[in-house]
């Protein structure tokens, strides 16, 4: 008699980073995005100043869109020295034009990024920029530059910023919260030469289109969480649960998904409950104990949590949020991901919708795409 193997064990551990392999888009990302690879290409084709600013509050994907700009341009090693296209930098708090120098000049690499006098690291800087051939420089968390007081720095920076893009040689792109829209707009040095402003929007629940964007997205999570059973995400209930659980940001959508999870790793299952989105929610959203109703967003019933003093309280309290750290960002990947191609532009997707999430959570060809042959761009069309 011939006996039945048992089934062998799967190891849960291999999907410890699942979450954070899957990137999703959406119409108002891919509009930024296109944005961004058009700017990249006209730098030193145009008659004035590539300039671009990007706004947006915390979580909302304002640097998943930039690091996704970047695997597009990964540095490359030429006949004699590393290409740069691409140069990124994190302007520091209570930014000066030496402290911004010397972040630039550290993303160039520059070992001896702190020494000099401004005029000298000015000048090492567009040696480095063009011994690299840049094209386009990335400042992220921009409202560092008009931080509290700041005001008489801040023409400073204003100057030495206009003097870096008149060259023509380089485009900018500035990123940061909605405040460093004003850098800009208070000083005649950079109004003129910034395109307008970009904004990366929060999904709203009061607007049918936004609504069906976001259970788009979360139906692309689910699918590409697989072999993970949980709840329809995309369900109206349980997108309206972690709408509220995340006030609609895509990064603690991604911070919750990843928690829940590893949760369910460390328990050795598959099996995902609401109960278990719950205590997910309670560890890793900060504002969890700030939630207006008993239970939180996975306990409390429906009809407590269906009104729009509930979602403006929670819109609040998210708003409160002190630091965005970047452990929930949908656009990492792994160390040895080969460079992508930019993404499909949305104007030339014929038969897709603008308004459904796709995810892509693998490479093919140089290009990202999803482990499925093709994911459907009118999911959301379809709610």
């Amino acid at each position: 008699m011939k006996v039945k193997q048992p089934k062998k064990k799967v190891d849960l551990k291999q999907y410890y980073d699942i979450v954070s392999r899957v990137r999703i888009d959406h119409r108002d990302y891919q509009v930024i995005f296109n944005e961004l690879v058009d700017a990249y290409d006209s730098v030193g084709h145009t008659a004035t100043p590539v300039c671009l600013l990007i706004t947006g509050d915390t979580r909302t994907g304002k640097s998943c869109v930039v690091r996704d700009l970047l695997e597009c341009y990964l540095p490359t090693q030429g006949e004699c020295a590393l290409v740069r296209s691409v140069v990124y930098a994190v302007a520091p708090a209570k930014a000066t034009v030496k402290s911004l120098l010397e972040a630039l000049l550290k993303g160039l690499g520059d070992p001896f990024w702190s020494r000099g006098s401004e005029s000298t690291m000015t000048q090492r800087l567009y040696t480095m920029l063009d011994a690299v051939q840049c094209k386009m420089i990335i400042l992220d968390e921009f409202q560092h530059i008009c931080d509290k007081g700041q005001a008489k720095k801040l023409d400073l920076l204003a100057d030495w910023l206009k003097v870096l893009i008149e060259s023509k040689k380089y485009g900018l792109v500035a990123v940061g919260l909605p405040v460093a829209a004003s850098v800009v707009n208070g000083h005649k040095q950079l109004i003129g030469r910034f395109d307008e402003v970009l904004r990366m929007p929060l999904f709203d629940w009061k607007d049918t289109a936004s609504v069906a964007q976001f259970r788009g997205v979360l139906r692309q999570f689910e699918r590409e969480l697989h072999p993970f059973k949980m709840p329809a995400l995309d369900s109206r209930d349980m997108a309206l649960r972690i709408y509220l659980a995340t006030a609609g940001r895509i990064g603690l959508v991604a911070k919750l998904l990843d928690r829940v999870v590893r949760s369910a790793i460390r328990a050795g299952t598959l099996e995902i409950r609401i109960e278990d989105f719950a205590k997910a929610y309670g560890r890793a959203i900060w504002s969890a104990q700030l939630f207006p109703v008993r239970g939180g967003p996975f306990v409390a019933p429906m009809h407590l949590l269906s009104n729009d003093e509930v979602r403006s309280t929670i819109l609040s309290n998210a708003a409160m949020e002190p630091v965005a750290d970047e452990s929930a960002a949908v656009s990492v990947f792994g160390k040895d991901t080969p460079p992508a191609s930019p993404p499909e532009s949305l104007a030339n997707s014929s038969g897709r919708s603008q308004s459904s999430g796709r995810s892509r959570s693998g490479h093919a060809g140089g290009r990202r795409t999803s482990h499925r042959s093709q994911v459907k761009r009118d999911l959301a069309r379809a709610l």
